[in-house]
């Protein structure tokens, strides 16, 4: 090979590296290690999409993707685009359990938001927990869910203290001082029932029905029949579903008890109000209160509206959830990315942060702190709000 040949490929050979070299770097403005660069940000969300829980499953989910549309339009969190893997926990142990392992274990996800029910949250917790994986639910309520692990927040109230309201409420403006409870058998109805009677006997009333029933029972008889003999003032019912809440109803009317009727916040969705306005007559409900008509929240409400042709059934809860994507957003590009364990830390240290919401406080359990109650009832076929109640502790 001659010399000039030699040098030619010398020269091919040096600009080859260049090129491999300068392909490798970063482009200016996009710095190694951005969210940019990494892809997409990746969540994972556990909601009943199927079964009796998909009344309110499919709302919450729709309020988190109209706040993904609305992130994703603006140019993601920090430049990447949210992804989601959304599972189907039915409002279920067992599935919230298997949507759990499946999104921590095969999608390799660090943030998820859920479950919807108690059920879905108390079975991904322990799960979670191990994982370093961070769970923020929108609506679970259960007690159990304050000792559940240093890595799981909700951003509803816990049923500790709305059963609580609902037994002074019951007492001191309903003027009972006889109470029968029928509660159906999940994690969620049995939180509030504890409370509620234990509350209602503290202040001096008597709790003369204890009554509960299985996820798909329909045929309540023996059970109003005992709520009848013990001529209760009032019926607190605790449904997982509004399609049992709404057969309760009916078969208490139907088998002559007239007592009041008192419930929580699902029999109380603002779709199951329309479409049984006759059987709802009446019915007081206690469910989280929220500014429906704060800027941000309007907003998301009138969106809703506006896609889904209808009011949004669960406002609080949806509220809820569209927020936690825009608090998930603040967290990750404060913190600088999808670390676990710096989003609880940035959570625990979060002090009244605003969104559609209303304001968001974390104590150290992971709960949300001061928050009030709305007692509401149905009249003349619609939803009035009767008064806001303020626990003093929480």
């Amino acid at each position: 090979m001659t010399k000039g040949v030699k040098v030619f490929w010398g020269i091919v050979v040096l600009a080859i590296i260049i090129v491999v070299v300068a392909l490798s770097r970063t482009p200016s403005g996009s710095p190694t290690g951005s969210s940019s660069s990494a892809g997409p940000v990746k969540l994972g969300v556990v909601v009943p999409l199927t079964g009796d829980g998909a009344s309110y499953g499919i709302p919450v989910r729709r309020a988190g993707e109209l706040a993904v549309e609305e992130i994703n339009n603006a140019g993601g969190i920090a430049g990447a685009p949210i992804e989601v893997v959304w599972e189907d926990g039915k409002c279920d142990a067992k599935e919230g359990t298997a949507a759990g392992q499946k999104l921590i274990n095969v999608d390799q996800v660090k943030v998820i938001f859920g479950g919807v029910c108690s059920s879905e949250t108390l079975a991904m917790a322990p799960l979670a927990e191990a994982a370093k994986v961070l769970v923020v639910s929108p609506s679970a309520t259960s007690p159990d869910i304050t000792g559940a692990g240093d890595f799981i927040f909700r951003t509803a109230p816990s049923d500790a203290a709305a059963g609580s309201v609902a037994a002074e409420y019951a007492y001191t403006k309903m003027g009972a001082k006889k109470a029968a409870v029928i509660s159906q058998t999940t994690d969620y109805a049995q939180g509030l029932r504890k409370i509620f009677t234990t509350k209602f006997a503290e202040l001096g009333g008597a709790v003369v029905a204890d009554e509960t029933y299985n996820s798909g029972d329909t045929d309540f008889r023996s059970q109003i029949l005992k709520v009848k003999t013990g001529a209760p003032d009032v019926v607190y019912l605790l449904p997982q579903s509004q399609a049992s809440g709404v057969l309760l109803l009916k078969q208490l009317s139907a088998n002559g008890v007239d007592a009041k009727r008192l419930t929580a916040e699902v029999l109380i969705g603002r779709n199951a109000v329309a479409e049984n306005k006759t059987e709802m007559e009446g019915l007081t409900g206690i469910e989280g209160w929220f500014d429906e008509k704060g800027e941000l929240a309007s907003a998301m409400l009138t969106n809703y509206k506006t896609k889904y042709n209808e009011d949004a059934p669960f406002p609080q809860f949806m509220s809820n959830m569209y927020s936690q994507f825009f608090l998930l957003k603040e967290a990750v590009e404060k913190t600088g990315g999808m670390d676990s364990e710096k989003i609880r830390d940035y959570f625990y240290g979060l002090k009244d942060w605003k969104h559609a919401l209303g304001t968001l406080t974390f104590d150290a359990n992971g709960d949300p702190v001061g928050l009030p109650y709305s007692v509401k009832q149905v009249t003349g076929g619609e939803l009035k709000e009767l008064e806001v109640f303020r626990p003093a502790v929480q």
